[in-house]
């Protein structure tokens, strides 16, 4: 009996852990060559992470679109990365994905993939416990860290404003608004 429950406890708290992470919905991902021509054409998964076959060298556009109604409202940020090069867009609205959607260009060298994320920008709230600003900081490409909330003056929200995770003008224009109504949160 004591196993049973402590099981069910166990899935429980899982359950609760896992809704208090968004998921972003998936994401049409089209990869052309320089002359035009669809090298890949996918979706992201449900982390919002791509990845394309091995390429030739050349210098690709990557197409983000959907027409998901989810996305709108939110900021999310775009990371798209080819061996050593790397192409970051934050505070992409949620809007700019349907339509024309949103392209980024990446230089990919000889038998590389491109691999790729969609994933919330950072918001602010409040801790109710400590009185604390939290910043949240997605997850990115690579890591094996999913997304979290760290407190403001954190050394890793220091090193996500000063690596472009995290903008200084959202993260005021977020606080402006101290019910986190902006947020969507």
């Amino acid at each position: 009996m004591k196993n049973i429950l402590r099981f069910a406890s166990i899935v429980l708290f899982l359950l609760a852990v896992s809704v208090g992470y968004s998921v972003v919905p998936a994401v049409s991902v089209t990869v052309s060559d320089g002359g035009g021509k669809v090298a890949f054409k996918g979706a992201t998964g449900e982390s919002g992470t791509f990845a394309t076959p091995n390429l030739k060298a050349g210098n690709y556009v990557v197409q983000f679109n959907s027409s998901s109604a989810a996305l709108k409202g939110q900021q999310y940020t775009l990371v798209i990365s080819a061996g050593t090069k790397k192409v970051v867009a934050n505070g992409i609205t949620g809007d700019k994905f349907h339509g024309g959607g949103v392209a980024m260009k990446l230089e990919v060298g000889s038998g590389l993939h491109i691999t790729g994320q969609v994933a919330e920008t950072a918001t602010v709230k409040i801790d109710p416990k400590s009185k604390k600003k939290m910043i949240y900081i997605a997850p990115t490409v690579g890591s094996n860290m999913p997304g979290r909330w760290v407190p403001e003056d954190s050394p890793e929200a220091v090193a996500a404003r000063q690596s472009g995770l995290v903008r200084t003008e959202d993260v005021r224009k977020i606080q402006d608004h101290a019910d986190g109504a902006a947020t969507g949160r």
